[in-house]
């Protein structure tokens, strides 16, 4: 990696926090967003029954969300000279809220909307801590995880509202 990838020198001043460490907490956001996609994208893929067609076309969009929050993350991950989790394997080892596979029966989807609500409320935790975290020693990480935990409660409540219609 170019120095042009990384930081200027003021750029780097205003980050008061260790970077090793905003970097390890970026890349475990990184890999949860990557298994957030894939577990959506996946689940769209197999879910079937009365709802499903309902289901699957926010799974797919929300699927295709979390790509761009995992983008934002390498983004800044990059920008702050690290390296984003870079082999599917470290994916799982890296992610704090781990990856839940669609249910074995295909047409359970109250377990389908279960395990996105359980993948958001990991997500809204981690986030809102990290934003905490980060709100006076780096003020642009903190922007970052701000910004996704907005997005995320906004799709914790999107998925309450189907458990309910359940």
């Amino acid at each position: 990696m170019g120095d042009d990838d990384c930081l200027g020198k003021k750029g780097k001043e205003i980050v008061k926090a260790k970077l090793e460490e905003v970097i390890a907490d970026l890349n475990k956001a990184y890999a949860d967003e990557w298994l957030a996609h894939y577990q959506y994208w996946q689940t769209a893929q197999w879910i079937k029954g009365i709802d499903a067609d309902t289901l699957k076309p926010v799974l797919l969009k929300q699927s295709v969300d979390e790509l761009k929050h995992a983008e934002q993350l390498a983004n800044r991950i990059i920008q702050l000279g690290g390296v984003p989790v870079m082999h599917p394997t470290k994916l799982l080892e890296t992610s704090g809220c781990g990856y839940k596979e669609p249910p074995s029966d295909p047409t359970d989807l109250k377990r389908v909307i279960q395990n996105v609500l359980d993948s958001e409320a990991c997500a809204i935790e981690f986030y809102s801590k990290m934003s905490d975290k980060y709100r006076t020693t780096d003020i642009v990480t903190h922007e970052v995880f701000e910004n996704l935990l907005t997005d995320e409660v906004e799709d914790e409540e999107t998925w309450e509202k189907f458990m309910a219609k359940l």
